[in-house]
C-alpha cells in the first residue's frame, strides 16, 4: 500500500513539477581549500518533493493530487524541514488548509500562488519574510495570523486575497508595493510604527473606510491608498504625499493631520478636505476647536448611531482604540471640572473618593514561577470542585476571587493570615504574594482585540467609631492592587454608587453586586474583571449550523453550533478537548469534553492540580474538526462556606477572625459575593466577574481523526497561555 502511494505521488509530481530529478549543485570548501561541487537531487516523501541540503530539508513541490488539509512534516530523513521553496505549494485548486511545522524558517516566492481554495495556513514564528507573490490569487484566504518575528512583506504578497482584516506585527519595517492590492474584502489593517514608506499600490482596490498613517511614514506613493477611503489620519507633519497617492474624488476624502503642516499644505493643494488633528483626549468631538456641552451631545448621539466624530482620537479618554461609554463618562467628569474647577466642599454624608489622597508608591513585582502557578492552579481547581453542580451551568473566576481576598488578607494576622496564605497563595507569604499578583495584574493585554481589565475598590463606612482602616493597610492595597478608596455612609445612595462602579468596571455585563448594605457591614473590598477578546480565527455565517445539544438531564435542544478546524489538541485519560485561541495568542478558550461514560461533575472531581496543569500546558499539534455551541449565561454564588471548607474558616468566624492589621476595630468577613457572566459567539468571547468581600464588626449569618463536537455537557476555561492559569472556569450543562 505504501509503495503504491509513493508511486502515485511520483507520477503526479513528474507531471506537475518540472524540477523532478533536477540536480542542484551545493558548493562546499574542502580541507585543502578547493571548492567541491556536491549534487543534491530532489526526492519524494509522500505527496512532497524535497531537497536534502545537508543539514535541513527544503520542500520544493507538492503533488497535484493533494486535497483538503495538508500537514507538512517537521522532519524528513532525520533532518528538520526548514524551508518551503519558491512555488512549493503553488497552483493547487483543492488544498483548503496547510499546516506548516514550527521548524520552518523560510517561505519562498510564490509559495502558495494560485491556491484558490486555500482558506487557512499558519506562519511559524521563525519566519521573518513574506516574499514576493507568496499568496498571490489565493482568493479564498480570508484570514491569517502573522508571527511577531516578521520583518517584511514582499511585492504583491497578498494580491487578490479575500482577507477581511490583517494584523501586521510591530516588527514589520517594510511593506512592498501592491502587497494588499485588490484585497476587496479588507476592512481593517494597521500600519506598524517603523514603516517609512507606503509603497505604490500597497492598498489599491481595497475597501478601507479609514486608515492611520503612523509618524514613522515619510512618504505615501501613487495609488497607495484605495479610492474608497473616507478618512486618513497622518501623524507625521512632514509626510510627503505623491500626486494620485489617494485615488477618488478628493472632496469626499478627509485628511486629519497636524495643523499648519506640510501635510495640510499638500491636502489643500490636491483638493482634499482637511481637519486639524486635535490633541489626544481634548474632548473636541465635533471638530469646532472648543470643548463644551456640544461635544458631550455629539458623542452621545454617535454612540447610539447618529452623526459622526470628526476625530475620534480626541475623545479616546481610555486610550484603548475603542470609543464607548467609558469615554463618555470620563468626558462628562472632565467637562464638570472644566466648567467649575473649584467644586463645593462635600457634605459629611457624601461619598468621598480618597484615592487622590493616597499616592501610589513604586513597588516591586515578581514573575510567575512554579510555586505561584501550582498554588493558583490548586485554588482554581478547588473553587470549581466546590461549586460544580450536575444540574446548572457554573462559571467562576479564580483570578477575581484571589484579587478580592488578597486585598482583604493584607489586613489579616495570626492564624487567619496563615489560612489566607495557604488557601489563596499555596503557602506563599503575603509580602511575596502581593508581588506575584501585582505582576499578574499589570501584565494583562489591553487592546481592542484582546483585553483583560482588572479594577479594585475599597468602600469603608464613614463612621470612625465603627471602622478606622490603618493607613498602612490602605497604602498596600493602593500600591499592589491600584484600589480606589471610598468613604461612604452605606445608605441607598452608596448602594447605587457601588453598583454603578461594578456595572462600569464589568463593561455592563454585571449591573450590580448588592441590593442593600447590611447595617453591620463596615467595609467592602470589591474586585471586577472584564475579559473581551476576538477569536484569532472568527466564525463566519457559513460556519454556524443548527445542531442538537443533549442537556445534563438527557433532553435535547437545538444549538447554534459553530464549526471550525483547530490544531491544538488536549487530552487526558478521561476527556478530550482543544484550544481555540484569541487574537494575540495570550489567551485561549480550552474546551474539555469528558468521555461518554463520565459525567462532568465526576470528571471535575477526578482532576488534581497537577493533572489540570498538565492537560492545559501540553497541547498537541493535531488537526481537529470542532463544534462549539454559542452560549451565554449569568452565574452567582456566595462563597463564605466554600472558602471556609477550603481551609480558611477563621476569617468567617467573628470570634476567631484576626484582621488586626486592617483596622483598630475587630472585624471578620460576613460574605464573599461572586457573580460572573459569559458570552461565547462568532466573533469572540466577553466575560466578566465581580467579587466582594463584606467585612462586619458583629456576628451575622454566613452564606481517531479527531473530531470534538461539544454537543453535551463540558468543562471550559479561559486560559492565560503564558502561565496556563485559568482566569475563568466553567461548566456548560444546558443551553439557557
Amino acid at each position: 500500500m505504501k509503495a503504491k502511494k509513493i508511486l502515485t505521488a511520483v507520477t503526479c509530481l513528474c507531471m506537475t513539477a518540472q524540477m523532478f530529478g533536477y540536480i542542484q549543485p551545493v558548493f562546499n570548501a574542502s580541507a585543502n581549500g578547493t571548492v567541491v561541487e556536491q549534487p543534491v537531487k530532489t526526492e519524494i516523501y509522500d505527496i512532497f518533493q524535497y531537497k536534502n541540503l545537508g543539514n535541513y530539508i527544503e520542500i520544493v513541490a507538492t503533488s497535484s493530487t493533494a486535497k483538503g488539509v495538508v500537514v507538512v512534516p517537521s522532519e524528513i530523513d532525520g533532518l528538520p524541514v526548514k524551508s518551503a521553496g519558491d512555488n512549493a505549494f503553488a497552483g493547487n485548486q483543492d488544498i483548503t488548509s496547510i499546516k506548516l511545522p514550527d521548524t520552518l524558517t523560510s517561505i519562498g516566492k510564490g509559495a502558495f500562488w494560485g491556491d484558490t481554495a486555500l482558506t487557512s495556513v499558519n506562519i511559524p514564528e521563525g519566519v521573518t519574510q513574506i516574499k514576493d507573490e507568496t499568496f498571490l490569487n489565493c482568493m479564498s484566504l480570508m484570514r491569517i495570523s502573522l508571527p511577531e518575528t516578521l520583518k517584511s512583506i514582499g511585492v504583491r504578497a497578498f494580491y487578490n486575497c479575500a482577507l477581511g482584516e490583517i494584523d501586521i506585527p510591530d516588527s514589520v519595517k517594510q511593506i512592498s508595493s501592491q502587497a494588499f492590492d485588490s484585497c476587496r474584502n479588507l476592512l481593517s489593517v494597521n500600519i506598524p510604527d517603523g514603516v517609512t514608506v507606503l509603497e505604490e499600490g500597497v492598498f489599491s482596490n481595497c475597501i478601507l473606510d479609514e486608515i492611520d498613517i503612523p509618524k514613522s511614514v515619510e512618504k505615501i506613493c501613487q495609488s497607495a491608498l484605495p479610492n474608497g477611503i473616507k478618512k486618513v489620519y497622518i501623524y507625521n507633519p512632514d509626510c510627503e504625499i505623491e500626486v494620485f497617492a489617494i485615488l477618488g474624488d478628493p472632496s469626499n476624502i478627509t485628511i486629519i493631520a497636524p495643523k499648519n503642516s506640510k501635510v495640510q499644505e499638500q491636502a489643500e493643494t490636491y483638493g482634499f478636505v482637511f481637519h486639524p488633528m486635535q490633541t489626544i483626549c481634548s474632548g473636541d468631538a465635533n471638530g469646532d476647536g472648543e470643548f463644551g456641552i456640544a461635544d458631550v451631545v455629539t458623542l452621545q448621539n454617535w454612540l447610539i448611531g447618529n452623526g459622526e466624530l470628526i476625530d475620534w482620537k480626541a475623545v479616546d479618554y481610555t486610550d484603548d482604540g475603542v470609543i464607548d461609554v467609558f469615554d463618555l463618562c470620563i468626558m462628562k467628569k472632565c467637562l464638570v471640572y472644566y466648567l467649575n474647577p473649584n467644586p463645593p466642599v462635600e457634605s459629611p454624608n457624601d461619598i468621598i473618593n480618597l484615592t487622590a489622597d493616597i499616592k501610589s508608591a513604586e513597588v516591586e513585582g515578581k514573575d510567575a514561577d512554579e510555586t505561584f502557578v501550582n498554588g493558583q492552579t490548586n485554588f482554581a481547581l478547588e473553587l470549581l470542585k466546590n461549586t460544580v453542580s450536575e444540574n446548572e451551568n457554573v462559571l467562576v473566576s479564580p483570578y477575581s476571587v484571589v484579587q478580592a481576598l488578597a486585598m482583604t488578607g493584607n489586613g489579616a494576622d495570626g492564624i487567619t493570615k496563615e489560612e489566607f496564605e495557604n488557601v489563596i497563595g499555596g503557602g506563599i507569604d503575603f509580602d511575596e504574594l502581593n508581588k506575584y499578583l501585582y505582576t499578574q495584574r499589570t501584565g494583562q493585554p489591553n487592546d481592542e482585540k484582546c483585553k483583560l481589565l482588572t479594577a479594585n475598590s475599597v468602600w469603608t463606612r464613614d463612621n470612625e467609631a465603627r471602622i478606622s482602616p490603618y493607613p498602612e493597610f490602605l497604602q498596600k492595597v493602593v500600591d499592589y492592587y491600584s484600589a480606589e478608596i471610598f468613604k461612604a455612609p452605606f445608605d441607598a445612595e452608596t448602594v447605587k454608587e457601588v453598583n454603578n462602579w461594578v456595572d462600569t468596571n464589568t463593561d455592563h455585563m454585571i449591573p450590580k453586586i448588592v441590593d442593600e448594605i447590611d447595617s453591620e457591614t463596615v467595609m467592602m473590598l470589591i474586585n471586577a474583571v472584564t475579559f473581551d477578546a476576538k477569536w484569532r480565527s472568527p466564525y463566519y455565517e457559513e460556519d454556524v449550523w443548527k445542531y442538537d445539544f443533549t442537556n445534563y438531564n438527557g433532553t435535547v435542544q437545538q444549538a447554534e453550533m459553530m464549526f471550525s478546524d483547530e490544531y491544538s489538541y488536549l487530552e487526558d485519560e478521561n476527556a478530550t478537548g482543544f484550544y481555540k485561541y484569541y487574537q494575540g495568542g495570550r489567551y485561549a478558550f480550552a474546551a474539555l469534553l469528558p468521555n461518554e461514560d463520565i459525567s462532568v461533575t465526576d470528571y471535575v472531581n477526578s482532576l488534581t492540580p497537577e493533572s489540570l496543569h498538565n492537560v492545559l500546558s501540553n497541547p498537541q499539534e493535531d488537526y481537529i474538526r470542532t463544534g462549539l455551541p454559542k452560549f451565554s449565561y449569568d452565574y452567582g454564588k456566595e462563597l463564605s462556606e466554600i472558602l471556609a471548607d477550603m481551609g480558611m474558616p477563621s476569617a468567617f468566624d467573628y470570634a476567631d477572625a484576626d484582621f488586626s492589621k486592617l483596622a483598630l476595630q475587630s472585624t471578620f468577613i460576613s460574605q464573599v459575593i461572586h457573580k460572573t457572566h459569559i458570552d461565547v459567539f462568532e466573533e469572540g468571547t466577553r466575560a466578566a466577574a465581580v467579587t466582594g468581600a463584606m467585612m462586619s464588626a458583629t456576628c451575622v449569618p454566613v452564606l481517531p481523526e479527531k473530531e470534538i463536537i461539544l454537543d453535551r455537557p463540558f468543562v471550559y476555561c479561559i486560559v492565560d497561555t503564558e502561565t496556563y492559569l485559568p482566569v475563568f472556569m466553567g461548566t456548560l450543562m444546558n443551553l439557557e
